[in-house]
């Protein structure tokens, strides 16, 4: 199956690891065009990546196997059995083809839903219940992610619960907060996103240390972010410990099951409920843990997300 990518120059999240676990799934089949240089330089996400963030060799190399010449030719005579472009790089599809592609799917991965106008296309959501007529797409986890962090699943366990990021004000806050109050062992490392201004903000680990770290931890925490779906929460799913997140409005394919894969909670009460039944050991951690991380190899990593995109994709053309 020939699946022609059109990219952003800019990282993100949901198209990036759709592009990911297509190229793994399908190999040179799918042509990123223009070429993503960031994805190939070990960038994973971030606008701003200094090097202790980056990934080297997450994405498959290019090695010239990637045959990007030609694509309007290729496109207006139908060479490719799919086009997929990122919501951001609408404009260069506008501006390099005469026609839009028949087979088109719009990947919007934005924090919150883009604008897109009514047309013959698909859309492909990641913040979305279901409910918009898009079809659902989170974001997943690459095997090079996994492998990584279970590199540290044999550390002891020295802090009781873990949260490493950025907080803002609001509800993240204050669960940090209640935290740190009520949980003295937690491991609690807070920072703001690297930007322009600082690129290497203070507090802010490395992603290596960053895994290390997590895998220290009994207790791994997901709060929203600018989204709900972010991506510490697969990652924090591939840990060796016990998950506990916010509870998302998102409709994810086979989700995580409530008390069998991770913890979910809505309120103050239930995190504390949560995490005080978990410490005292009456909840059976380590099955947790192995049928969460099954789950996720099972359904959610890139080449899974990416054998999921393809059916839902193919069945909706076919409608």
């Amino acid at each position: 199956m020939r699946v022609l990518f059109i990219t952003h120059a800019y990282p993100n999240y949901v198209p990036d690891l759709l592009l990911h676990g297509l190229r793994k799934l399908l190999g040179p089949e799918v042509v990123d065009y223009p070429k993503k240089d960031c994805v190939y330089d070990g960038v994973l996400g971030l606008g701003v990546c200094p090097d202790d963030q980056r990934c080297p060799g997450w994405f498959p190399a290019d090695d010239g196997q990637i045959d990007r010449e030609d694509i309007p030719r290729k496109v207006a005579t139908g060479y490719f059995d799919m086009v997929v472009c990122d919501v951001r790089a609408l404009g260069f599809l506008q501006k390099s083809f005469a026609n839009w592609p028949s087979s088109l799917v719009i990947i919007d991965g934005e924090d919150s839903p883009a604008g897109i106008p009514v047309g013959k296309y698909i859309i492909c959501r990641r913040e979305t219940d279901g409910s918009d007529y898009c079809i659902p797409l989170p974001m997943a986890l690459p095997e090079e992610i996994f492998n990584w962090i279970a590199s540290y699943d044999d550390l002891p366990k020295q802090y009781s619960i873990g949260f490493l990021g950025s907080t803002p004000d609001g509800w993240r806050r204050q669960i940090i907060e209640t935290i740190a109050k009520h949980y003295r062992n937690a491991l609690l490392q807070t920072s703001i996103v690297p930007s322009g201004p600082e690129p290497s903000p203070a507090g802010r680990l490395g992603r290596d240390d960053y895994y290390r770290n997590l895998q220290k931890c009994r207790i791994v925490l997901s709060l929203p972010g600018s989204g709900y779906d972010t991506f510490r929460f697969w990652e924090n799913s591939a840990c060796n410990s016990v998950h506990l997140a916010a509870q998302m409005p998102l409709f994810i394919p086979d989700d995580f099951q409530e008390q069998r894969h991770l913890f979910k909670f809505a309120a103050m009460d239930q995190f504390t409920h949560i995490v005080d039944r978990m410490l005292d050991d009456r909840i059976k951690s380590d099955a947790v843990v192995n049928e969460a991380r099954r789950h996720l190899i099972t359904f959610h990593m890139t080449t899974n997300r990416a054998k999921y995109f393809l059916a839902k994709v193919k069945n909706a053309f076919m409608a």
